[in-house]
């Protein structure tokens, strides 16, 4: 029987030895013991190598070696190892996470806008970076918000879902068209709703363009957000070289009706997907998606 490396990766046993080793080890051999287990599953043939090495085929411009490719799949696999160490780390140290991650004047707006005093938001952001790290950070620092995650979460999900609510962000499990409604009038309500949309969809028949290639991936945001006539938000988690993490923000993207709702919801979809592509060109190597954007690249190879 072949093993899923992907299941085994996210399963809570594996989540929950990498939050004990984070959180035991100090820091520095945390972090050593992080690169050295990145850079064995960096050299190995599994899924998640795989995809990551598809992935960043595509986002690299489609021309990178087979040497190039063997690299970025060790440098996003040990961003990602450094990224769990901070998290891990400071996890029960809202002081470490809040030096970690230090608010500009634009995340205090940001902030500010989540509590209900103004129209709401639809705030999307790609798997890049410390993406918890930020998430986590920003409650601590008082924002309101509802998280909506993958629709059915077991083992490694539900126990990082747990983690995030902890802080008091409302985690919500996207289970079809009641939970949009009830996003919906969260949002017109003034709330803040918070998702991830680089994760391609499985078995989903409609494409969206990104990076020039058709993808699954998820336009529901759009839709949502149209409904509720709130703006979208693009948003980027990014390491810079001082060893903090910074928040790339977009200007709010308003979502303009259209005589054919389904041509609406690519438009404004592939447009929110460009900004994406801006924030992931910039760093690549912290695009931390574990799974084939583009399948029909990762199916026939990458090279």
């Amino acid at each position: 029987m072949k093993l899923n490396f992907q299941s085994i990766t996210n399963s809570r046993a594996a989540v929950g030895l990498t939050l004990w080793i984070g959180k035991t080890l100090p820091l520095g051999a945390a972090y050593r013991l992080a690169d050295w287990f990145a850079k064995k599953i960096a050299r190995r043939d599994n899924s998640i190598t795989r995809a990551v090495r598809s992935n960043q085929w595509v986002a690299r411009g489609e021309n990178s070696t087979p040497v190039e490719l063997d690299q970025a799949v060790r440098e996003v696999l040990c961003h990602a190892g450094r990224c769990f160490v901070d998290l891990y780390h400071n996890l029960t140290n809202p002081a470490g996470l809040k030096a970690l991650f230090p608010l500009t004047e634009s995340i205090r707006a940001l902030i500010a806008h989540s509590q209900f005093d103004t129209p709401g938001a639809f705030i999307v952001a790609p798997h890049t970076s410390a993406f918890d790290l930020v998430l986590l950070t920003l409650a601590y620092h008082g924002m309101n918000g509802k998280v909506l995650t993958y629709g059915n979460p077991t083992g490694g999900y539900k126990l990082q879902n747990d983690l995030r609510a902890a802080t008091g962000l409302e985690i919500t499990p996207v289970r079809g068209h009641e939970t949009e409604i009830e996003v919906i009038e969260y949002m017109r309500s003034g709330g803040i709703v918070l998702t991830a949309i680089d994760r391609p969809i499985r078995n989903k028949t409609h494409t969206l363009t990104f990076f020039g290639r058709p993808s699954p991936l998820p336009a529901g945001h759009i839709r949502m957000a149209l409904a509720a006539e709130v703006p979208v938000i693009v948003v980027a988690p990014q390491f810079i070289p001082d060893g903090t993490y910074h928040l790339r923000m977009s200007e709010p993207i308003y979502i303009q009706p259209h005589a054919d709702p389904a041509e609406a919801l690519r438009l404004h979809a592939e447009a929110v997907l460009k900004v994406i592509e801006g924030y992931i060109r910039q760093t690549p190597d912290q695009w931390l998606m574990y799974y084939p954007v583009w399948p029909d690249v990762f199916l026939n190879g990458a090279e």
